[in-house]
């Protein structure tokens, strides 16, 4: 973020019950940050400071660019009722509201990067075709029209507003023809799946030699939707996924949204359990080099007597008004 020639990035903006953290840095070539703070209603306390290292921007913009602030508040509020200042020696004094410097952020993230990648691939390679595997509109979501010029398929475990095929993802190859499709999309779906090797099996199937994928999903969040959570996705893991063996090559990858990873109960060895990262986001692109030899003739109702979601359960809380 550049103002009036001021740059500055949050590395976090957390919010942790009543109290937030703001840690980043800040540059300009011919003032210095002397204080920061946060501005809201009901603040309690703040601790802050400034000139502190920052590794990160250190060998570009020179030594002590980086700052914290910790505030903590009467009761839980929400960062969007906050703003940050910073006050430099020469008396300037830049605020803004602290979800537009955490969206700066964000908009900087690899994965939207490789999203906006795998359009720009549908395009150039001009594909006509796309499956979208879970993509009915999940938390008022839908993302057919996002894919011009690709006509998109949806299918999904759930009948629902906007899915073409109702089918479990572990069996493509019942619901379409080989090589049916230029390119599929799955977003917040892998981890849900029981048995993702197969899933990708499956996806080789229904792809045409040199189609492309883009897979979505997390490295490390809350669990949800249970029983039917079961995997968590780091960037190395896509090899065992998407490889020769399966029939395809990892084109780019990437993971993002770093979050803190906190015991409930604190316990020795966790002092510096903040030091430690996760990462909300996990993306890979992939293309189909060949087809697959590869068979996993293990059918969901083999392994499990779950379904995903519980269909009565997921009824009730999708009636309006609910």
């Amino acid at each position: 973020m550049v103002i009036d020639g001021y740059q500055s990035l949050p590395d976090c903006v957390t919010k942790f019950h009543n109290t937030v953290y703001v840690r980043g840095w800040f540059h300009h070539p011919e003032d210095e940050l002397q204080a920061v703070r946060l501005v809201g209603a009901d603040l309690v306390h703040q601790v802050s400071e400034a000139n502190t290292p920052h590794g990160g921007v250190s060998a570009q913009l020179g030594e002590n660019r980086g700052f914290f602030v910790q505030a903590l508040f009467a009761r839980e509020t929400a960062i969007e009722q906050l703003s940050i200042e910073w006050t430099t020696r020469s008396r300037r004094l830049i605020a803004i509201p602290l979800i537009q410097f955490a969206e700066d952020r964000t908009s900087r993230f690899e994965t939207r990067f490789l999203l906006e990648r795998f359009k720009s691939l549908i395009e150039e390679r001009q594909a006509t075709s796309l499956l979208d595997i879970g993509g009915r509109d999940r938390s008022r979501v839908g993302k057919r029209v996002i894919f011009p010029p690709a006509e998109t398929t949806v299918l999904d475990v759930i009948a629902a507003d906007g899915v073409d095929v109702v089918g479990d993802a572990h069996r493509l190859s019942d619901y379409f023809p080989s090589g049916a499709f230029d390119a599929v999309y799955s977003c917040a779906v892998f981890e849900h799946l029981l048995m993702p090797w197969k899933v990708a099996i499956e996806m080789n199937h229904i792809l045409k030699v040199g189609g492309i994928g883009l897979v979505q999903t997390h490295q490390t969040i809350g669990m949800h939707d249970l029983p039917w959570d079961f995997w968590r996705f780091s960037s190395d893991c896509w090899d065992a996924i998407f490889n020769k063996r399966t029939g395809f090559k990892i084109i780019a990858r990437a993971m993002d949204a770093e979050s803190y990873v906190l015991p409930f109960i604190y316990r020795p060895g966790k002092y510096f359990a903040e030091r430690s990262v996760g990462f909300e986001g996990s993306a890979v692109i992939f293309e189909k080099t060949s087809e697959t030899t590869l068979d996993w003739d293990v059918q969901v109702s083999d392994l499990v007597e779950t379904c995903y979601p519980d269909v009565a359960d997921y009824n009730a809380r999708n009636i309006p008004g609910n």
